[in-house]
């Protein structure tokens, strides 16, 4: 059974809601990782509510358009962006569960597909464990045996305690909805646990669960029945599974070699600046000609500049929204040149100026 080292642990009484507290320095904050589902979705939920998230998603550095295109990747601080954006504008904390409710098996492509031909619920949920990472979750999962059957267990994979609450009731959500799709309508869960207290929605998740919810709990956990785990699914097919696993495979490996080859020049870049590591240096560190990591970084869809700029912009935003220095001085700490080449940075990264940044209602304290 697959498991997942859990992310960074975060305090189990952060209520939804709270404060962000997310480590910004974090370069893995901006690194562009995430297959963009949640996204379509929650862009689909807020047009069904007549709000268009267009704005949102330009603020972000997206578009509709790039959120349908094959191959995309968003990532986290683009991603929790939009869905802050989202929660304020359409005034419900219960997003979350909409959003999950809202999907069904097609929404998770090829692993949707690999849900329908598994033979059993329970290969099809390890499959879904395995491969969680193509279906665009901000969060990790693992699968472990309990006495009622098999629990999935949720973590997060960002230190970002305002955004858990969402998180959780949409991956939960949407793994109970894909499940209803694709065999049952009437399909519980054994019971379902939450860290975060009750919230003033609690209801909805009796509504939509319809099984024992515990708030407050020591994890974030999913538990399945063992009667339900053995039954068989209606679509189960041996040789599309092992056609959509090949791929699935294939399509992980790749994802790894993505993040591991550019997560690392981003943690090498943000613990060098203000001064940014030469090209030539990097690939001297990894063994390969300045010319080859070029090509590996355009394969995975980017380049060394990008990831420089990234890892700048995630360290601006922090230094700007949680310090008081002065823009000369964060300027040197980010290796430019004067103030005014922060100024027109900030202005290309967030469509707007410092001191509007600075002014902001939503400034970190």
């Amino acid at each position: 059974m697959a498991t997942h080292e859990p992310g960074p642990a975060l305090s189990a009484g952060s209520p939804p809601g709270a404060p962000s507290t997310a480590p910004l320095t974090d370069p893995r904050y901006g690194s562009a990782t995430i297959t963009p589902h949640l996204l379509r979705y929650l862009t689909l939920v807020s047009a069904e509510r007549g709000h268009d998230l267009g704005p949102a998603l330009r603020r972000a550095g997206l578009s509709e358009a790039a959120l349908s295109a094959v191959g995309q990747r968003v990532s986290y601080r683009q991603g929790s962006s939009v869905i802050r954006e989202a929660i304020r504008d359409l005034g419900d904390p219960a997003l979350g569960l909409a959003v999950g409710r809202r999907q069904r098996v097609t929404a998770w492509g090829l692993v949707g597909l690999g849900l329908q031909a598994s033979p059993t619920l329970h290969d099809a949920l390890r499959l879904g464990v395995r491969h969680h990472g193509v279906t665009g979750s901000m969060l990790d999962y693992r699968m472990e045996r309990v006495p009622a059957g098999a629990a999935i267990l949720a973590t997060a994979r960002y230190t970002d305690s305002g955004l858990r609450a969402f998180l959780l009731e949409e991956a939960f959500g949407s793994i109970v909805a894909l499940i209803r799709d694709a065999w049952r309508e009437d399909f519980t869960p054994h019971s379902v646990a939450v860290r975060h207290p009750r919230p003033s929605y609690g209801d909805a998740y009796e509504r939509w669960f319809r099984c024992p919810v515990t708030f407050g709990a020591a994890d974030d956990r999913l538990v399945f029945a063992a009667e339900s785990l053995d039954s068989p699914l209606p679509g189960a097919d041996p040789y599309t599974l092992a056609q959509v696993v090949g791929l699935l495979d294939a399509a992980r490996a790749q994802g790894r070699d993505r993040q591991d080859l550019v997560q690392g020049l981003e943690v090498s870049v943000a613990r060098a600046l203000p001064h940014v590591p030469p090209l030539a240096q990097q690939a001297l560190a990894r063994g390969m000609s300045e010319r080859t990591l070029r090509r590996r970084l355009a394969e995975h869809g980017t380049s060394y500049e990008a990831l420089v700029d990234s890892v700048r912009l995630v360290r601006a935003e922090e230094l700007m929204t949680t310090s008081d220095l002065p823009l000369h001085r964060i300027a040197r700490m980010l290796g430019f040149s004067d103030a005014r080449t922060l100024r027109r940075a900030v202005t290309r990264w967030f469509g707007t100026s410092p001191s509007a940044m600075r002014g902001s209602p939503a400034r970190r304290r």
